[in-house]
């Protein structure tokens, strides 16, 4: 079982382990979207919400059932079967850990007997991932996007997806109960995966069209492709991107690139105005006035790039739904 959370994730995953009965014979693998830097608190907070034991799994560690492993700041949580991998592999969609490695390794690994789940959060991380588990014969559900605190990755999963279900998130632990009762047994279709599908952090496949568009995360070009019906964006590195998450990774890049430009257009009037006063203690009028000019009309730029980065900062996805929720 694997379920991805984001943004309003923590109360969603804390009252979805509360209500998993400690009959379960799923291992459940949570990841949600946490700073890379530091230590995560999750595995705590779970753990005092759920009658399952909670983990923060090391590389290799065995999947047991009844088990409940959280994925740790800046890795993947990647499934094989009968063990965990937890891996530093590129982010995807802009995130490490990712939901999508987990879901589409899961089922690679597990194929039918996968569930997938996706609860709150921004952006569309878990639709590749659920569409994966769905191809593999597995089910998927998705917390009520009216009940979720950000409902982006709901309603994304449901726009791609044909989900199983759409539920309140007391009534998955129900739904899951009478659904899916096998448990799981490794290996599967492992053999007979689809060659087409991409692995884990893998770099584009060769029928992939490049554009011009560059990576967030290291500037390579990065490759269109389809998955699953999905347009995807993947670098030659591994880094992965939807449309959405591109564009919101674009967004904030476009606006780190005009504040550079604000501070250099605003140094090099500084440093003019200084070779102005230096002109003017020699005397040289003519030479003083074209740097005070020079510098007038560098800082003017600046002036219109920052009121245009202040006023009209572009908006990202995450930001719009911020916006339409108030």
């Amino acid at each position: 079982m694997v379920v991805g959370a984001s943004a309003g994730g923590v109360e969603a995953l804390v009252a979805f382990v509360a209500n998993l009965p400690v009959t379960t014979r799923h291992a459940v693998c949570v990841v949600l979207h946490v700073s890379p830097a530091g230590t995560s608190a999750m595995p705590h907070i779970l753990g005092r919400a759920a009658r399952l034991p909670v983990h923060s799994p090391l590389d290799g560690d065995p999947l047991l059932a009844g088990h409940i492993y959280v994925a740790p700041p800046d890795h993947h949580l990647e499934i094989e079967p009968g063990r965990i991998r937890v891996t530093q592999s590129p982010r995807e969609n802009g995130h490490r850990p990712a939901i999508d490695p987990t879901m589409r390794s899961a089922a690679e690994a597990y194929d039918s007997e996968v569930v997938g789940f996706v609860l709150s959060g921004s952006g569309d991380d878990g639709t590749a991932g659920l569409m994966a588990i769905k191809l593999s014969g597995g089910a998927v559900a998705v917390q009520d996007p009216d009940e979720a605190l950000y409902e982006s990755m709901p309603r994304s999963a449901m726009a791609q997806v044909d989900v199983d279900a759409v539920l309140p998130l007391r009534e998955m632990s129900h739904w899951l109960t009478h659904h899916h009762t096998e448990p799981p047994t490794p290996g599967g279709t492992r053999d007979m995966q689809d060659p087409q599908r991409p692995q884990v952090g893998e770099a584009p496949r060769d029928d992939a069209a490049g554009t011009r568009y560059t990576c967030p995360d290291c500037g390579g070009v990065l490759f269109m492709q389809d998955e699953d019906g999905l347009t995807r964006f993947r670098c030659s590195v591994g880094h992965a991107y939807s449309i959405e998450s591109l564009s919101d990774a674009q967004a904030s890049q476009l606006e780190g690139a005009l504040w550079t430009a604000v501070r250099a257009l605003e140094d090099r009037a500084q440093l003019l105005r200084h070779i102005a006063q230096q002109s003017q203690h020699r005397g040289a009028r003519r030479s003083e006035k074209a740097f005070r000019e020079q510098a007038n009309d560098l800082e003017g730029r600046a002036s219109v790039i920052r009121d245009a980065i202040e006023s009209a900062r572009p908006t990202t996805a995450a930001e719009d739904e911020e916006e339409a929720a108030s």
